[in-house]
């Protein structure tokens, strides 16, 4: 299977919409990518093992597993993909666990899925103090509510197919001072095919994901309003502000420090 790494806008932490084709190349991110079908059949595969979507069926996807989909029928379906601390509660789920099947079969059979969702979208339409809160909250119960249907499975940097080892190993470790050679060191496999299955695989170099991660941190960090952007930048692995304000602006299109003032008066 062909797929390719989907550059995310790490300055938005959630995303959500409705919508009437799922049809999507094979692909990865960092992000979690949850689908509810309202109604109609799609095809998914996920890590190469295929699934039906059908209606009432939820569909959830973690972090780095490779994906697509394939129309068989008309569709309708709500959307949301969304940063993993963006709900930091389940942060522990996120990282070490995967489900056992992407598909969770009737979710939505009492009607409480669909209702929660509804609530997703009509608190989207409100600007107040309270809308960010709100949101999150819902998102939270939608979550806790899918889970406890789910069957998860232990995660290990091991398993599964080179790709996922490596970028698995990459989410551990991007704030250490990680190089080729380190995840060589610790897969046993060559610092130059690695470099290759960036290159082929995501079209992106190395140092280019590991500034990827580290500036999502740092979006993360920077929300807090508790600590410096020079100790942020150390603690997420750049050995300068310099470095850290260049790809933030590259990834963000602003700085931390507007960043930063931003989040402050969403807070």
């Amino acid at each position: 299977m062909n797929f390719f790494y989907e550059n995310k806008d790490l300055s938005m932490k959630v995303y959500y919409s409705y919508g009437s084709s799922l049809t999507f190349g094979a692909h990865l991110h960092n992000h979690i990518e949850l689908v509810y079908m309202i109604d109609g059949r799609s095809k998914a595969i996920v890590d190469w093992k295929e699934c039906i979507i059908g209606k009432g069926d939820a569909f959830i996807v973690f972090p780095n597993q490779i994906h697509q989909y394939q129309n068989i029928d008309t569709e309708h379906y709500f959307i949301s993909i969304f940063t993993p601390d963006f709900c930091p509660e389940f942060q522990n789920i996120f990282k070490q666990k995967i489900p056992v099947s992407p598909v969770i079969k009737n979710a939505g059979e009492t009607g409480e899925i669909l209702s929660i969702i509804q609530c997703i979208t009509e608190a989207g339409r409100e600007k107040n103090d309270f809308h960010d809160n709100i949101l999150r909250g819902y998102f939270l119960v939608l979550l806790s509510k899918l889970f406890q249907m789910t069957q998860f499975e232990t995660a290990k940097a091991s398993d599964g197919n080179t790709i996922k080892a490596i970028l698995n190993y990459c989410s551990e470790n991007y704030t250490n001072d990680i190089q080729l050679e380190t995840i060589s060191q610790a897969l046993h496999i060559s610092k130059y095919y690695i470099s290759h299955l960036f290159s082929q695989k995501l079209h992106m170099g190395f140092n280019e994901y590991i500034g990827m991660l580290r500036i999502s941190e740092v979006c993360r960090l920077l929300e807090l309003q508790n600590r410096s952007i020079t100790e942020i930048a150390y603690s997420v692995g750049f050995n300068s502000t310099r470095t850290l304000n260049r790809l933030f602006l590259k990834y963000t299109n602003i700085t931390p420090k507007q960043y930063k003032k931003m989040a402050m008066f969403k807070a």
